[in-house]
């Protein structure tokens, strides 16, 4: 298994986009959006830049995960 790299962006409610960090892995990137998200209600886009693919995490994903967390508990 090769571990990609993948870029992290936030994305503005204006529209605007700012590079965060570089992850290495599916897994670190995941967790690290949502480690980003608990702190921002902006949209986090990770993206292996070599192959295109991306990852996104925003308000209404962290709501439903919320809400799945309640249910749980």
């Amino acid at each position: 298994m090769i571990l990609r790299n993948f870029d992290i962006f936030e994305k503005f409610p204006n529209g605007s986009i700012a590079w965060r960090t570089c992850v290495f892995g599916r897994y670190e990137a995941e967790r690290k959006l949502h480690e980003l998200t608990e702190h921002s209600n902006n949209e986090f886009v990770a993206i292996d830049i070599q192959s295109g693919d991306r990852l996104s995490i925003g308000v209404h994903q962290r709501s439903r995960q919320a809400n799945e967390k309640a249910a749980n508990a």
